[in-house]
Order: structure tokens, then C-alpha cells, then sequence
């Protein structure tokens, strides 16, 4: 399978689409009724600051609150290029939904089939993503959790109470159907409220990447920037680009030459890392 073939999807379907809705089990709903209180458990505090819910499998669940911030962690990348870009959720206003810049993203591993060289392609993808956007990520440990489309984004049994971490977990089609064919990986985010039900951001990732289509392209004398360029264009999804129809960016579907971030790729990136914090 050539590179140009890994990165397809089928026709009229696209990787980060499919993830979104997988991702997308997220409702808002009406805030602090009685009700709600009492079936999800509240805080002092929640009376003079209500709180949004969402929906997760069916029931209400409070909004975590964020932890305390001093600010951005990491300095803002300013846009120096320009190119194509599209973000995957956008405010009324057009402007991008992103991860908090005033609070780590966490990720997980799931090691199951993961290549030799597997960490070190998350490990150089994160390091990428991160310098481009300004925004930290951080390793949280491994985790047994599956890979799937309704993933749900608060876990608190495995995570705790806050949002799910991002999983990042090597995988085939017969556990996930949506890398059948000449799909690499998919990934995505949900969009979720704020805590105080003001603002939106992006939380509880999931990448999945196909371990024998990266198989196949880490044999080739380019393999390991094949394979890390794959990473980086789904770590690039979870973040929140979309893709674009510019081939010389790398959040074009279908490439076979770029191997690094484009100049639209950086700038969509350095956009999404100047968000506004959750207070």
C-alpha cells in the first residue's frame, strides 16, 4: 500500500467526519433544575454559579469544572505563514473551538499492537503538534480502553471525574470498521460546554491509527516520516483542523510527497492555540 493509498478514505466519506459523530455523544442540556441536581451531585458552589450538563449515555452529567490556571502554559505561536486550513468546529462568529490553552491535554496510550517504533512516533507527533500550537500535551500513562466510535467522554471509573483524556490506541479494522480499507487512522475531538455554561472547547479525544497499514509504510527507506506524518495529520484532527483541499498542506486527505506541516497546517494550528481559556 503506497502512502497516497494509506491516507484515502472511500469516496464521499472523510476520517474526521465519522470521528466527530463518534465523538459527538455530547447534548447540552437545560441548566440546574432540581432534578438534575440531585441525580448528578452538585456542590455548594453550583448554587451561585449553575452549571451546564451533557448528556452521556443517556443520563445527565455535570460539566467538570477546570482546574486552577495562572494562565497559558505554553507561549502563543503566532501565525507566521499562510496556506489552506479549515477548523472542524467554529463559534458563531467563525472563530475556532480549541483546547484549552490554560490547561494540559492529557493523552493515554493503548499499546496493543503497537509497532517498535510506535512511541516514538507519538512521542515526535506530540512534540510537533505542540510546538506549532502552543498548546501543551501531555503524557498520562497507558490504558486498556478500546478504541469506538461512542466513546464515552467522561469516564469516571478509568479517569476519574474530569473529561476523558485523549486516547491515543493502535487498532485494525476488524475492532474498528472505520480503518477498513485505505484508511490509516481517524481522530477527533468532541466539542463540549463550559463548566459555567459560557464558551465552548474542545475535550476527550480519540486517535485510533491502523497498526498494519503503519506496518507497511515503516519498511520503506522514508517509512518512519511516512508513518509520523500519518500521527501528526490525526493528532492534527484532535486538535481540531480539518481537512483541506490543498494538496501541499498535510491536512490534505490524500498526499503522497509532504511528510511535515504545511503553511496552512501551521497556521491553522497557531489559530486554534490562541483560544480563550476557560475561567
Amino acid at each position: 500500500m503506497d502512502r497516497a493509498a494509506a491516507r484515502a478514505t472511500a469516496p464521499g466519506r472523510r476520517e474526521v467526519p465519522r470521528a466527530v459523530v463518534g465523538l459527538g455523544v455530547v447534548v447540552a442540556l437545560a441548566v440546574g433544575g432540581g432534578a438534575a441536581l440531585r441525580s448528578t451531585g452538585w456542590e455548594l458552589a453550583d448554587l451561585a454559579h449553575p452549571r451546564a450538563y451533557v448528556e452521556v449515555d443517556g443520563r445527565a452529567v455535570a460539566v467538570p469544572r477546570p482546574d486552577a490556571s495562572d494562565g497559558r502554559l505554553l507561549p502563543v505561536v503566532e501565525a507566521a505563514t499562510t496556506g489552506s486550513y479549515v477548523f472542524l468546529h467554529t463559534l458563531d462568529d467563525g472563530s475556532p473551538v480549541g483546547y484549552d490553552p490554560c490547561r494540559p491535554v492529557r493523552y493515554v496510550v493503548r499499546p496493543d499492537g503497537m509497532p517498535s517504533v510506535g512511541q516514538a512516533l507519538v512521542d515526535d507527533a506530540v512534540a510537533i503538534v505542540s510546538a506549532a500550537s502552543g498548546i501543551m500535551i501531555v503524557a498520562a500513562g497507558t490504558t486498556d480502553e478500546a478504541p469506538a466510535m461512542d466513546r464515552a467522554i467522561i469516564q469516571p471509573d478509568r479517569y476519574g471525574d474530569g473529561w476523558a483524556p485523549v486516547l491515543i490506541a493502535w487498532s485494525d479494522e476488524g475492532e474498528l470498521p472505520e480503518l477498513a480499507g485505505a484508511v490509516a487512522g481517524v481522530g477527533g475531538s468532541a466539542a463540549v460546554p463550559g463548566a459555567d455554561r459560557t464558551g465552548t472547547w474542545l475535550a476527550a479525544g480519540r486517535l485510533a491509527l491502523d497498526t498494519a497499514d503503519l506496518n507497511a509504510m515503516l519498511v520503506r527507506a522514508d517509512g518512519y516520516q511516512q508513518a509520523r506524518a500519518i500521527v501528526v495529520h490525526e493528532l492534527a484532527h484532535v486538535l481540531g483542523l480539518d481537512h483541506v483541499a490543498d494538496p501541499d498542506e498535510l491536512m490534505h486527505p490524500i498526499t503522497s510527497t509532504r511528510t511535515d506541516l504545511g503553511p496552512g497546517d501551521l497556521q491553522g494550528l497557531a489559530l486554534l492555540g490562541q483560544v480563550a481559556c476557560e475561567e
